[in-house]
């Protein structure tokens, strides 16, 4: 029996996206497959997350099990009656750290809700993949570079935890020492919840960023082959450069990494890799965004589009001739 649904899932810039979109790239090009973005519009699992109680209460934590056991059961409904496979990024796992450790639930509590979780996805006969770094520090430092200050004050600007949390020997201190640990430590229990599921597995250390052979072992694991892509790099002069927004202000780059050998932009994060994938078609990698790039007119413009809740889609950017992004 097939693997109706794939999970990839872990903490924060272990690769959940990269892979989990590679992998149903592998997928589509063999079977019916739908890649499930964990911040994609309209997510079954996602969107309203735990909003349904208090996380601090009992009574809000039970209201809570009854909506996501509801979502869980409308999502399997969907993939049985869809006969796809769908790859879907974070949303069970990533709860732990999210929500499940700053509850009022016990450890014993929060098991017995991945239990129901699972009963209810069986007949999908489901593949979770946990994604782990050891050094989630080094992962994250990493991460803020590509993904800018914003990004590194949500994560270091987090509040102190409470709940199950608390038992964290790092958790009243508020240095930034203890906020690693305290991300550390959410990944160490996420992988304890991962070792206790009855259902097929894989554990993946992504830390050397093999990302070829991370995704062939997923791939093969899924019952599918593994098919490695090359495509040929397009006139790279052709795309770079700085864009504006139609009608806008600010400027964005597109530049390319020689040493990495890939396009990036700093439309999304200061440092977004993207992927050719033809046709003056660009995807950013780990998104569902794709970048259409139109040379008919007097100079360079690209049309944003993808599944994704951002204000740039559908919006066009217009290359700025002589200008340089900082």
């Amino acid at each position: 029996m097939r693997h109706q649904l794939i999970i990839i899932d872990g903490h924060s810039t272990v690769g959940k996206s990269t892979i989990s979109k590679s992998v149903y790239q592998q997928l589509v090009n063999q079977d019916q497959a739908c890649w499930l973005h964990e911040e994609c519009e309209k997510h079954p699992i996602r969107e309203g997350e735990f909003e349904a109680g208090d996380i601090n209460s009992l009574d809000g934590m039970e209201l809570n099990r009854q909506l996501m056991l509801d979502k869980w059961r409308r999502l399997t409904e969907i993939i049985r009656q869809s006969g796809q496979v769908f790859v879907m990024e974070g949303c069970l796992l990533h709860s732990v750290d999210r929500y499940l450790l700053q509850s009022v639930w016990d450890a014993e509590q929060i098991m017995n809700y991945f239990g129901q979780i699972l009963e209810i996805i069986q007949p999908l006969n489901p593949l979770i993949v946990f994604l782990h770094r050891p050094d989630l520090k080094a992962s994250f430092e990493k991460a803020f570079k590509a993904r800018g200050e914003r990004w590194r004050d949500l994560i270091l600007g987090l509040p102190l935890p409470s709940g199950y949390l608390k038992a964290h020997p790092h958790a009243e201190e508020d240095d930034g020492v203890s906020i690693f640990e305290g991300l550390l430590y959410e990944q160490e229990q996420m992988e304890q919840t991962f070792a206790q599921l009855s259902c097929a597995k894989l554990k993946v250390d992504t830390t050397e960023e093999q990302w070829e052979q991370y995704i062939r072992e997923i791939t093969e694991a899924a019952g599918y082959q593994f098919r490695r892509e090359e495509p040929a790099l397009p006139q790279i002069e052709k795309y770079c450069g700085a864009y504006r927004i139609q009608d806008g202000k600010g400027l964005w780059k597109i530049g390319f990494d020689d040493s990495a050998k890939c396009f990036y932009t700093s439309l999304f994060w200061p440092y977004m890799p993207m992927k050719y994938i033809g046709d003056d078609q660009f995807e950013l990698i780990s998104f569902p965004v794709t970048l259409k790039f139109d040379f008919t007119g007097a100079g360079s413009q690209f049309t944003v589009a993808g599944n994704y809740d951002w204000d740039c889609n559908g919006k066009t950017f217009i290359k700025v001739p002589n200008a340089e992004v900082k």
